[in-house]
Order: structure tokens, then C-alpha cells, then sequence
């Protein structure tokens, strides 16, 4: 369990820098609060596109969350 949602963590982390969200300073700022940071990782964890996700984050052009992520519309929002 605690591996799974440590690879999601990772994930979600690494969608943000993708997408160009400072997750810390979304923190800091009160734009995004730990329940819901959390939240997002326990909804990374239903994903079924992990590979693909993988891909993305390694390959996939900076300022893109895909489509398939089930957290792509609370990147979009903290990207402004």
C-alpha cells in the first residue's frame, strides 16, 4: 500500500513541475491545501494510465497535463 501511494506522490509531484505548478508555493500561498494535495494523490492511485504517465513525464512537452490524468483539471486551475 504504502509503495503505491508513494509512486502516485512521486507522480503527482512530477505532473506539477510538468505542468509548471510549484506545488510548495501553492502551499505556502494557501492556494492548495494538504487535504487536498492529498486527495490528488489518493486519485492518482485509481489511475490506469501509470505507464503511459511515466512516458509523458519523461517525453511529454513542459506546460501539458494529459488528458487521461484524473488530476489535470486541479493542475490547470493552480496554473492559472
Amino acid at each position: 500500500m504504502f509503495k503505491k501511494t508513494e509512486l502516485h506522490a512521486d507522480l503527482v509531484n512530477a505532473m506539477a513541475d510538468k505542468a509548471g505548478v510549484d506545488i510548495g508555493q501553492e502551499i505556502l500561498s494557501g492556494h492548495l491545501g494538504a487535504s487536498a494535495l492529498r486527495g490528488a494523490v489518493m486519485l492518482c492511485t485509481h489511475c490506469s494510465h501509470v505507464g503511459e504517465c511515466q512516458g509523458h513525464l519523461r517525453d511529454g512537452p513542459q506546460g501539458v497535463v494529459p488528458d487521461y490524468c484524473l488530476n489535470k483539471q486541479m493542475f490547470e486551475t493552480l496554473k492559472g
